[in-house]
């Protein structure tokens, strides 16, 4: 049931189109500096997130594990942030602990020198639903078994809610959360749905190390969802899965709203380097990329290089064109903010 899954997912999302009407990057418009007086050799892509030194602003973000075709599309992921010097999490990692024959799925990574590894597990697996919620046991074995440096909890409750053997519990989530911040370095991440000011407090507030705000914008998991229940001919589900389609807080918003003294990841619908420079200047540490990458590796390493390339130096450029020597300047460089984005901002005075 679960390789099954996760083979769909894949399918899906490699093959349909599961985006949102609107992407809300594109209403980030940076002002064009034609004297730029900096060298384009010489800028600074380097970064420290969370004490650990990477080569670029660049995470490859949580995407799959669990089936024969996910152990390929891990060790390509796997060697390209070996090469190009950056982190790199795993798909939800409960297939490992319910199946442990498909542990190497996930494991495959520990062929490469990564700078650093993000473990995964659901929050709606941190209590009691149909099956009893994880204890520490469960969260120490997917820690070890990639050598891990960061634990990703997932929040991923409008997909629970559409997918047909989705969890539908969430009370007792953050008690629990607290529970685990105190004894791994928990990363908090959102799956297509962004987090608002008061999840970000309250995660804050619980001890958590870093917000990766997944917001609206990239993959729908209701609308991965609603293929599932089509080829299942599951009328209700497939209601459901259209209704929330484009639902949730789009991806630069949530940068902003995430701002509460945490590190933030922005990702959710970062296609290029020019979306990459658009999440640091709206706030973020770095951008995380899923589906952009997903179908190179699906390929081959090689896909993912070139892929990936691309994305350096189209971040390269759009620094140079703001005259940002170094990441951190894209947060000074000049930028107009377009509707609807801009209404969301004003939502807590964000502008």
């Amino acid at each position: 049931m679960i390789e099954n899954r996760k083979e769909e997912h894949i399918n899906i999302a490699e093959s349909r189109v599961v985006s949102p009407d609107h992407n809300f990057w594109d209403d980030i418009k940076f002002v064009h500096q034609a004297v730029p007086e900096i060298d384009f050799d010489r800028i600074d892509t380097a970064i420290k997130f969370l004490n650990i030194k990477t080569d670029f602003p660049i995470l490859i973000s949580s995407m799959t594990g669990g089936t024969e075709r996910a152990r390929e599309i891990n060790r390509n992921l796997a060697r390209a942030a070996e090469t190009f010097g950056i982190g790199m999490g795993v798909g939800s990692m409960r297939a490992a602990v319910e199946k442990k024959e498909l542990s190497d799925t996930f494991s495959v990574i520990n062929e490469y020198k990564i700078r650093y590894k993000i473990a995964n597990i659901g929050a709606p697996q941190l209590i009691d639903q149909e099956k009893k919620g994880f204890d520490n046991k469960k969260i120490d074995y997917v820690f070890d078994l990639i050598g891990a440096n960061f634990l990703a909890v997932h929040f991923n409750f409008l997909q629970e809610m559409v997918q047909p053997e989705g969890d539908h519990n969430s009370r007792g989530v953050m008690k629990r959360l607290q529970e685990v911040a105190a004894s791994y370095p928990v990363i908090v991440k959102e799956t297509g749905n962004g987090f608002s000011r008061e999840a970000a407090n309250m995660f804050r507030d619980a001890g958590v190390k870093a917000i990766d705000v997944g917001g609206l914008g990239g993959t729908s998991f209701a609308a991965i969802e609603y293929y599932r229940a089509e080829k299942a001919g599951d009328r209700e589900k497939m209601d459901s899965g259209r209704t929330f389609w484009d639902w949730g807080i789009p991806s630069p918003a949530s940068i902003r709203y995430c701002n509460v003294g945490l590190p933030v990841i922005g990702s959710g619908g970062l296609r290029n380097g020019l979306d990459l420079a658009r999440s640091i200047a709206m706030g973020a540490e770095m951008g995380g990329f899923a589906r952009t990458l997903l179908s190179s590796a699906d390929k081959s390493y090689e896909d993912v290089e070139r892929e990936i390339k691309q994305i350096i130096r189209d971040l390269k450029i759009a620094m140079f064109l703001t005259s940002s020597g170094k990441v951190n300047d894209l947060r000074k460089a000049g930028k107009i903010i377009m509707e609807p984005l801009k209404s969301w901002l004003s939502l807590y005075g964000d502008e």
